[in-house]
């Protein structure tokens, strides 16, 4: 199995990801060796903070990160913080789509209850009306209280894309974000898994390989392959996304055993 990582903080001294080149360098390796072998470099970007001079260096840090991988191709990204600040930063175009794409990657403050507002329906809007496509980051990780189905198909149905975490299906969020991600999983509303990598060697860092492991219990090969490397790729493309089809496999075999008989 081979996978794109289009969400992951590998550039390194930008943000609070990795700390220093050599860490950036092990991070690489990991993923190398599990076989990943597309990475999208998505520093976070906070609206009222960051600015055009900070677009550049960010660029350029990620341009020095392709430089030290030729095993793993590098796309330029950011994780943009929709914070209250959002109109002006769209307004002055301080922003990084991914590489070649008008997509941007965009999240919401974790602390909040996003059950009681209508943040993500207003502030995408906005975003879509600047002429960018969308990719909400770990939308699972918003919903303290249990996610809010009915609120995700919506904004499945207006067009936006959903990526989820690993770390959220390998427990490290805790329960209610593991069960939040499953729930996302079994109504097929997920189009991308990605690792939002921080650091080399911890909880958050390079685990495609032991997600895949743990989703083979619960997905076909080929949905596996759409949220793990073919939507990635297509939306670094420009291309149109795939839709997972969800059947528990228990049922789907026992189905299959009575129809032979």
């Amino acid at each position: 199995m081979k996978y794109i990582d289009i969400h992951g903080h590998y550039a390194w001294a930008i943000d609070d990801g990795m700390p220093s080149m050599d860490d950036a360098i092990k991070a690489l390796e990991k993923a190398k060796n599990m076989g990943i072998v597309g990475i999208a470099a998505t520093p976070h970007l906070v609206c009222g903070k960051h600015n055009g001079d900070d677009i550049l260096r960010f660029k350029a840090r990620i341009d020095e990160l392709k430089q030290m991988s030729p095993d793993i191709t590098i796309y330029q990204g950011a994780e943009l913080f929709l914070n209250d600040e959002y109109i002006d930063q769209l307004k002055n175009h301080w922003v990084i789509p991914y590489e070649g794409t008008n997509t941007l990657l965009c999240e919401f403050d974790i602390r909040k209850n996003h059950h009681s507002n209508d943040e993500f329906e207003d502030r995408l809007y906005e975003v879509r009306q600047a002429g960018y496509k969308v990719l909400i980051a770990h939308i699972e990780r918003y919903f303290r209280g249990g996610i809010d189905i009915e609120r995700v198909e919506n904004l499945v149905d207006n067009g936006y894309m959903i990526q989820v975490n690993s770390t959220s299906f390998l427990g490290v969020h805790g329960k209610t974000m593991q069960d939040n991600v499953y729930e996302l999983l079994r109504h097929n509303l997920i189009h991308c898994i990605a690792t939002d990598t921080h650091r080399p060697n911890s909880e958050r860092s390079p685990n495609l390989d032991k997600v895949y492991q743990q989703l083979q219990k619960e997905l076909t090969q080929d949905d596996l392959d759409i949220l793990m490397y073919r939507n990635p790729m297509h939306i670094l493309s420009n291309e149109n996304i795939e839709t997972t089809h969800y059947v528990k496999k228990g049922l789907f075999s026992n189905f299959m055993k009575r129809r032979k008989k």
